[in-house]
């Protein structure tokens, strides 16, 4: 497999110093009377070394702005309405026992939300507290949990081994009932790791592991032979995971996807406000979602 560099965010404490500390230019910006030719060239040098960075990492240019989804639901809505009745959204509560950085995990997290967001489908991400830390801390975490509240569990090496997964594979989601509440799926961060050192995007490649095993908990075992669902991402899918190239679901799991997860909401819903829907809801089962099995996974190349 040939590796690729990976590119990695740019901090505006990089840039600010690029700007005060490239040979010889700190003192022309200072000087008085420098000359109009030498202060156009450098200039000009400066913004052709920001416009390379941006291009190696549009993360840079696109932090500050929304990612646009043909789908996406506006945010901050209550998950309820007395007219419309429930919105489709996905609660993860996050266990970052593998101690990921909260930068890179953020990333993760938003690459995951706009898989998500692509077919209608609102997350909302909730940290929560692993050993030796204070639990009180973590408030949003004490709330009761229903189906469409998710747990989702970043292991290190050390938990991953417990669960004996095979040596290529990136996570697992277990089996759990669609009305069963706090759901698990694990994702095993050193094979993310592995990957990294192979030149691929870590927070892109978690992201899409996230996306892939929460798909698991909702639809069941089964992959498919191209997009999000293979079993088996290939050097081309981490390619075009790790440029941002989208990856996606097929229409028929985009379609029971957004069946299962409204399902779980109004199971919350109903449970919390006694609303009953005014016309039929996806029937479980009406999809052809493959029977459970023990646990799924992906498998890295």
């Amino acid at each position: 497999m040939e590796s690729t560099a990976q590119a990695r965010p740019i901090s505006q404490d990089t840039l600010d110093w690029a700007t005060t500390h490239i040979p010889g230019q700190r003192e022309h910006s200072t000087t008085r009377g420098f000359h109009p030719l030498r202060r156009g060239l450098f200039f000009l040098g400066f913004a052709l070394l920001v416009a390379t960075i941006l291009e190696c990492n549009p993360d840079v240019a696109l932090s500050q702005t929304s990612h646009p989804h043909p789908h996406a639901l506006p945010p901050g809505q209550p998950i309820w309405n007395a007219t419309q009745g429930p919105r489709s959204k996905l609660t993860f509560r996050l266990y970052n026992y593998a101690g990921v950085y909260s930068r890179l995990l953020t990333q993760s997290e938003n690459v995951a939300a706009s898989v998500f967001a692509d077919l209608g489908i609102e997350t909302v991400w909730v940290d929560c507290p692993v050993p030796n830390r204070q639990s009180l801390s973590y408030l949003a975490c004490q709330s009761d949990m229903g189906p469409s509240d998710l747990v989702l569990r970043i292991l290190p090496r050390s938990m991953a081994a417990k669960l004996r997964p095979r040596d290529e594979t990136l996570g697992s989601a277990p089996a759990c009932p669609e009305r069963e509440p706090a759901c698990q799926l694990n994702i095993f961060y050193q094979r993310v790791d592995q990957l990294a050192g192979d030149g691929y995007r870590a927070e892109r490649v978690l992201g899409y592991a996230i996306a892939h095993e929460a798909a698991h908990v909702l639809l069941g075992p089964g992959h498919s032979d191209y997009g999000i669902m293979r079993g088996q991402w290939s050097r081309d899918d981490l390619q075009r995971i790790s440029w941002g190239l989208y990856l996606g679901f097929t229409p028929d799991q985009s379609t029971r996807l957004r069946d299962a997860v409204l399902r779980r909401t109004i199971v919350r819903v109903e449970a919390a406000t006694g609303w009953k829907p005014t016309t039929p809801t996806p029937e479980e089962g009406a999809s052809s979602a493959p029977a459970l099995a023990p646990n799924d996974e992906i498998r890295k190349p």
